[in-house]
């Protein structure tokens, strides 16, 4: 389970990397998004790694909270409130 975190970390880096060089706000969005989803899977391999469970409804939490965020930041964007 070690080796799956180290993975996870390392494939955030690239992720992280997109968001910074992506050429458009929507790349940069689905960079996030997917920051986002990886973050959440750390969460919940930490949760097990522990075996607590209270972890797991925080990382439910967290999950309504970033699918809401990129809604929202999808729609002021498409609104052309904010040009990149």
């Amino acid at each position: 389970m070690i080796y799956a975190i180290i993975i996870l970390i390392i494939l955030s880096l690239f992720t992280a990397l997109r968001i910074i060089i992506g050429p458009t706000i929507w790349d940069r969005l689905l960079g996030l998004n997917l920051f986002a989803a990886q973050l959440l899977i750390l969460i919940v391999l930490i949760a097990l790694f522990r075996e607590t469970t209270y972890i797991l409804d925080l990382a439910l939490v967290y999950a309504l909270f970033g699918f809401i965020g990129i809604i929202f930041i999808s729609i002021y964007i498409q609104q052309g409130k904010d040009k990149y």
